[in-house]
């Protein structure tokens, strides 16, 4: 895999866009389409799948056809969580057809699969797991899930599950938050600044950006009228992240 790269963090692109094929309200159509009506350059077509999931010869199939837009990158991707701390991902066979796989903390990976944060957050507060512990692992399982995979991958919302936990990305102690990025960068993998979730922080993508990982811009849309527009991700590109 290729190394990441400095660059500006592009707003004419999304490496988030869900559909109707998981639980997105607009077609792999609508979605182009408003895409190249806003001038979009980069897009990447995502949805959520399991180890279960049957639908992906479909998915690739209707994509096929879309792939051929003057002046605009469709990609095909799928969003998968990590499962445990070896980094295991939730992903069906056959990936053929698939440029990218973002990989989400939808859920704490713990040692023997995962913990809905919930029950996580209550470990913390009870003392049986520290918060510590939880961020070391969290950093530890998403570095692992790299690897879990022949795609290239995207770290979809990074953090995103800490405030579910009660933590902060504040909290991720900067020896981890470097190290974790050159797991990334030796990865050739990307990072996305997520406008749903509003992660990660400036502080994180700067991190990411210092050890030369791609960053990139992802609205986690979920209807088209969202595709490509960002509020949260151009507070972090004004804090002067360069990616």
């Amino acid at each position: 895999m290729s190394e990441g790269r400095f660059r500006e963090l592009a707003l004419d692109e999304d490496f988030h866009v869900h559909s109707t094929f998981s639980d997105g309200e607009s077609t792999l159509t609508e979605n182009v389409r408003v895409a190249r009506e806003r001038a979009l350059r980069t897009l990447c077509l995502v949805d959520h799948v399991r180890r279960d999931t049957e639908w992906l010869p479909q998915f690739i199939a209707a994509m096929a056809p879309l792939r051929q837009q003057p002046g605009l990158q469709v990609l095909a991707g799928v969003e998968a969580k990590i499962l445990d701390l070896s980094g295991r991902l939730d992903l069906p066979p056959g990936l053929d057809g698939i440029d990218l796989v973002l990989i989400a903390d939808h859920q704490f990976p713990g040692d023997g699969g995962p913990v809905h944060p919930a029950r996580a957050r209550e470990a913390i507060g009870s003392g049986q797991l520290t918060a510590a512990e939880a961020i070391e692992g969290l950093c530890e399982a998403t570095a692992n899930a790299l690897d879990a995979t022949d795609r290239r991958c995207v770290l979809a919302h990074l953090f995103s599950v800490l405030p579910k936990l009660g933590l902060d990305e504040d909290m991720v102690p900067e020896p981890l938050l470097a190290e974790l990025a050159r797991r990334v960068a030796l990865a050739g993998a990307m990072v996305e600044v997520n406008e749903k979730w509003a992660c990660p922080s400036p502080r994180s993508v700067a991190a990411m950006a210092r050890a030369g990982v791609t960053v990139v811009a992802g609205s986690d849309s979920h209807h088209s009228r969202d595709i490509g527009v960002y509020r949260s991700v151009r507070l972090t590109a004004g804090a002067g992240v360069r990616a």
